[in-house]
């Protein structure tokens, strides 16, 4: 099969994988579930995410390398076989012990995901030589993975309300199983790799990351926009609760937030062209702080309006940013490098929603936002400011280009 064909098919079964794998009727009832249907408390739920994303940052790496080992795609299908179990445990769990268990398991599914699915599409582009579209692919994907969710979670709330939250958790796992049979259907691009020991790749992928300025700066200020646009996950269901919403209007409420996310990662590749990375950036640093400090002010279940702005920021920065680091790292390192991104969020986004949780149960929930916006408004301005200094010294040098292999 010539490299345009596989550049094409990859890209396709990609799409297909980020849906199916992301399409999931559980997600916009799940906390509400665990709540009121097992009887088990937000913050002890949300402290689960602290050894969760240990152990995704203790695993992260270790499967992106494996992934540049032994390839992609069936790494992507064992995380989403393991995904699978993950959901029909959700639905079977009756107390905490069973719930940490199910966490471990996702923990797995998504160390095993994270940094192969967008590396198998940048190197089959780039063995067809056609890498300059991946910022557009990758805009669509997140769209796709977006589409996956809001059809999800609009028909969840719906069938829980028909079905029962148990039902619709429990029937959500069939769809990762046909993610995996998408993932086991890629072909591995021939791209050239200096073959490294394993303990070699992982040594290799940190260094790499952490002596690179533009991949190191990038990193940090992306895992800071990812933490505070990934906290509306765990707040948007007790937001709802709190404001006493039906559970089949969960989907309704939730549905505008992520077509806006769906919307701004189909224009991304477009945005950041015309207006520039840095500014685009910028501008999603000031709008997560403003959201946040203005769910914290409003009382009322219209400031709902507010999550739309960290999907919409999400949407924007996520293509942006990953197509940077790809520019700016090798191909024989790209998964391991991704999954360094990936591990660095993952050891500070336990301590936020495990934070967020006991801030919202034991102070109120308005508290968990004014807590969200004052962090990131210290947080985030010297980490874009590093980065804009890095990213502009690249673009004036005209290096903004993918290093040689092994490089």
């Amino acid at each position: 099969m010539s490299p345009d064909r596989i550049a094409g098919r990859n890209t396709r079964l990609y799409y297909a994988f980020v849906f199916f794998n992301d399409f999931g009727l559980w997600f916009g009832i799940w906390i509400k579930y665990l709540v009121v249907e097992r009887g088990l408390e937000l913050k002890y739920i949300l402290l689960m995410d602290l050894p969760f994303w240990f152990a995704v940052a203790a695993l992260e790496a270790p499967f992106g390398a494996l992934a540049d080992r032994i390839g992609h795609s069936r790494v992507l299908a064992l995380g989403a076989g393991v995904y699978a179990l993950t959901i029909l445990g959700f639905g079977l769990t009756t107390n905490y012990w069973m719930l940490f268990a199910d966490y471990m398991l996702w923990a797995v599914a998504q160390a095993c995901r994270s940094g192969a699915d967008q590396a198998i599409v940048f190197d089959s582009l780039k063995a067809a030589g056609r890498e300059e579209q991946f910022s557009r692919i990758a805009g669509r994907g997140f769209a796709l993975t977006m589409t996956g969710g809001l059809g999800g979670i609009v028909l969840g709330g719906f069938a829980a309300a028909t079905w029962g939250m148990t039902f619709t958790v429990q029937v959500s796992a069939v769809t990762p199983l046909i993610a995996m049979g998408a993932a086991l259907l890629m072909v591995e691009p021939r791209v050239a790799h200096v073959r490294r020991s394993y303990a070699e790749q992982l040594r290799s992928g940190f260094a790499y990351a952490w002596s690179h300025p533009p991949v190191r700066t990038t990193m940090l200020l992306l895992t800071g926009l990812l933490m505070v646009t990934f906290a509306p996950v765990v707040l948007m269901q007790p937001f709802l609760i709190v404001h006493e919403v039906p559970t089949a209007w969960f989907g309704v409420f939730q549905a505008p937030v992520r077509l806006a996310g769906v919307a701004a990662a189909l224009v991304a590749w477009r945005v950041a062209a015309r207006a520039g990375r840095d500014r685009v950036v910028g501008a999603a640093c000031l709008g997560v702080v403003g959201a946040f400090a203005g769910l914290a002010l409003w009382d009322s279940a219209a400031a709902f309006s507010f999550f739309a702005v960290p999907a919409v920021v999400q949407g924007l920065v996520r293509p942006t940013l990953d197509a940077y680091i790809n520019e700016q790292t090798p191909s024989d390192r790209r998964a391991t490098v991704l999954s360094v991104v990936s591990l660095a969020f993952s050891v500070q986004v336990g301590f936020l929603e495990a934070t967020l949780g006991f801030i919202t149960d034991d102070i109120g929930i308005r508290a968990a936002f004014a807590f969200t916006a004052a962090v990131f408004a210290v947080l985030l301005p010297p980490l874009y400011l590093a980065w804009r200094r890095v990213y502009r010294q690249t673009t004036t040098a005209g290096t903004v280009t993918v290093p040689a292999a092994g490089g």
